[in-house]
């Protein structure tokens, strides 16, 4: 068993089908095994499309594709806003401060059970308060160089040890404090993998399509669509249940730049969001790619189902079970030739960056009129005026820190 994307750590979201919820079953199952020639990134797994699901599992050798067409509704305002979302210099800020808290909160429990010096527990306390100050130099390097790179580790790492926190003896938390651990672990780590997988691409898609001709049996690698793929409505969704953002409706126009173009290969001329001319064209099975300049633009990537995989053909199964029933099938990707196409940011911004870093303890003035969320509640957002107390919230979580909310519209009724 091989793990790519160095996602093999990542919690699921809820399961939405008994296909699912065995397919994660695999997972769990085969992850401790070895030699099965399998992929699995959880972090785009489990996109439900009718009664399709997309399981990204993918064998090491390459196969003929099966071309069954991906002809998903595509809304191109919709990926690009999330693309320059989650690339935003707000986005990779709420990282750092969902893993300040993250580390805040695990200190707290050590604390109330007198546990520090236990084990490994303060070290990883620690390590998470590292992932924010790197998060944060990533911003200094996007602030002053325009450099990106950086960033994919920073952002993968906090996404990415749930492993090595579980390694230590965690059965001290009460039934509560360990749904609030896991809850708030899953909040950041489902922020940061994100935000790693929308410049993942960068990294050497470009440089494969340039050796394209001698690379040999890694074409498998040049194939594999590393970033998002596909319709992003979903993960749109996700992202908007673990309050890691709120679209808005409807989405902003993203104009297409006919002007500014390049080809894969040629180094980025703009950082931001492109589009392939054959989106352009009409196509539904092609995705949008946030690109860096300077380095070499990747390939575009065509989507298409795969054949139906029985994921417990070398598994014992009740002899009545449904094959069909207990199959998924498999959204898979190829590398092609294109012509890319900038897509301009909307000038509105629907989050102003200085509002991101307002947060409040609890019986401080409340430093600005709006609403707010606590972590220490589910449901908590409320409104405000400037100058208020700021209620304290009875709760395992410890002492309650309240957070402007990045969206501030009014409750729908």
């Amino acid at each position: 068993m091989q793990l790519h994307n160095q996602q093999d750590a990542l919690p699921w979201p809820a399961v939405t089908s008994r296909r699912e919820h065995r397919c994660r079953r695999l997972y769990r199952t085969t992850a401790r095994q070895s030699g099965n020639g399998i992929a699995i990134n959880p972090i785009q797994s489990f996109e439900g499309i009718g009664r399709q699901t997309r399981c990204r599992i993918e064998p090491q050798a390459m196969r003929e594709p099966n071309l069954k067409p991906y002809d998903v509704p595509r809304n191109l305002d919709q990926d690009a806003w999330f693309l320059y979302q989650t690339t935003s210099i707000p986005y990779y800020e709420l990282c750092a401060r969902l893993c300040e808290e993250f580390a805040e909160l695990y200190n707290r429990f050590i604390t109330g059970h007198g546990l520090h010096g236990a084990a490994r527990l303060d070290y990883w306390v620690s390590r998470y308060l590292t992932h924010a100050e790197n998060i944060r130099r990533g911003i200094g390097f996007i602030k002053n160089g325009g450099d990106y790179m950086p960033m994919i580790g920073f952002l993968n790492s906090p996404a990415t040890d749930y492993r090595g926190l579980v390694e230590q003896p965690l059965g001290w938390m009460s039934y509560e404090q360990r749904k609030q651990w896991d809850q708030v672990f899953e909040r950041l780590s489902y922020a940061c993998g994100t935000g790693s997988e929308t410049l993942r691409n960068n990294e050497t898609k470009g440089g494969h399509w340039l050796n394209r001709q001698s690379i040999g049996e890694d074409r498998v690698y040049l194939d594999r669509d590393n970033g998002h793929m596909g319709d992003l409505a979903r993960a749109i969704h996700y992202a908007e249940g673990y309050g890691i953002m709120s679209p808005p409706n409807p989405f902003p126009k993203h104009p297409v730049d006919i002007g500014e173009r390049v080809s894969p290969g040629t180094p980025c001329p703009r950082t931001g969001v492109w589009v392939p001319k054959q989106w352009l064209d009409g196509a539904n099975d092609f995705s949008l790619a946030f690109c860096v300049q300077g380095h070499p633009m990747q390939p575009a990537y065509q989507v298409y189902w795969g054949n139906p995989l029985d994921v417990w053909a070398d598994f014992p199964m009740p002899d009545d079970d449904d094959v069909e029933e207990r199959s998924i099938t498999l959204t898979e990707t190829r590398a092609v030739d294109t012509t890319w196409y900038f897509v301009s940011q909307p000038t509105a911004q629907t989050v102003p960056a200085s509002n991101l870093h307002l947060r409040c303890e609890a019986g401080q003035a409340c430093p600005k009129s709006g609403y707010w969320i606590t972590p220490a509640k589910s449901g908590s957002r409320r409104y405000f005026q400037q100058g208020t107390p700021m209620p304290e919230v009875i709760s395992d979580y410890g002492s309650t820190i309240w957070q402007w909310d990045s969206d501030q519209s009014d409750p729908k009724l």
